[in-house]
């Protein structure tokens, strides 16, 4: 399991959720893809950006999302699953300017979508064609996310 530390704007920690990196049915092995700890409430991911950001920030559908465009200079925060946006996170984000969601190119992903932008005017949803912002990133290269957010 890799082992993701959720802190504060501080660099706290608050929580922290597993994700098992193997390629099986993890449910017919007794665990999630994901796993967190016992009744911890869902947290927005990356909450440090929020506050380092200037007026755009973006928003991901999942931590490893969030990590690979900080990795090439977004200001990023992850929404832990796509069922998981909650209405205060419309109030933490509500400040911007312009708010980026990058979310998968999967029902899932268009219900996250849709709900951002719904939630905020200012929010602008970005089409990933070649899968999630990592599998984008790993066919393209920073380029090509820096593409799809012009």
């Amino acid at each position: 399991m890799l082992a993701i530390p959720y802190l504060d704007r501080n660099g706290q920690p608050l929580t922290i959720r597993f994700r098992c990196l193997e390629e099986h049915d993890h449910r017919a092995l007794g665990h999630g893809k994901y796993n967190t700890i016992k009744d911890d409430a869902p947290r927005m991911y990356g909450v440090d950006s929020i506050h380092a950001a200037g007026d755009e920030i973006h928003v991901t559908e999942g931590e490893l999302d969030r990590i690979i465009l900080r990795k090439v200079g977004f200001h990023a925060v992850a929404i832990p699953g796509a069922a998981l946006w909650l209405p205060r996170h419309r109030r933490m984000l509500a400040g911007f300017s312009k708010v980026w969601v990058w979310s998968d190119p999967d029902d899932a992903g268009a219900e996250l979508n849709n709900k951002v932008c719904r939630a905020l005017r200012n929010a602008k949803g970005i089409r990933l064609r070649d899968g999630d912002v990592n599998e984008t990133y790993m066919q393209g290269g920073a380029q090509a996310l820096y593409d799809l957010a012009s």
